[in-house]
């Protein structure tokens, strides 16, 4: 019994977006995956619009769960440094985890506490490293109102404020 092409199509997207996860991140794996799709739905349902249409959503996808991944990773680490270096003094020094979460997300570093600042709201300035990687980075973490130590600095807070940063 042999497949419809509407199911062959649908088979080989599934297929190709599968095997886009395992070329790595950027624009090669949509660009692929967009000539793949667009491709395999153009001849199987005889429409190269469709096609185009169907390889334009799949980039289109791969593109935002990559993002959004790496803004979860990005988070996940900011989270865990502000954690370990809220409780230090000046001076202190402690390693901070962040548990994987994320396939590729399991990241560990040193955080060192390098100047305490404010009093209505409180701040440290902190210098902290990965341990896969040679640089030092610096950033400020400032207690919340509900005791929490958070990441200061403008990075994170760009998904709140948008274009007014």
């Amino acid at each position: 019994m042999t497949a419809s092409p509407l199911r062959r199509a649908a088979l080989a997207i599934a297929a190709l977006l599968a095997l886009s996860g395992c070329a790595g991140f950027g624009s090669a794996v949509t660009g692929v995956t967009t000539a793949g799709v667009a491709a395999t739905v153009g001849s199987a349902t005889g429409n190269p619009v469709l096609g185009i249409i169907a390889g334009a959503g799949a980039s289109y996808g791969i593109d935002q769960g990559v993002k959004y991944a790496e803004r979860r990773i990005t988070d996940n680490v900011h989270n865990a440094v502000a954690r370990a270096a809220g409780p230090l003094a000046v001076g202190q020094a402690a390693t901070w985890t962040v548990e994987e979460k994320l396939p590729l997300s399991g990241k560990t570093g040193t955080v060192q506490v390098a100047r305490g600042f404010g009093e209505a709201i409180p701040c440290k300035d902190v210098v902290f490293t990965l341990d896969d990687a040679p640089d030092f980075n610096v950033t400020t973490i400032c207690r919340a109102k509900d005791g929490q130590w958070r990441w200061a600095l403008a990075e994170p807070a760009t998904r709140r404020w948008g274009s007014l940063q």
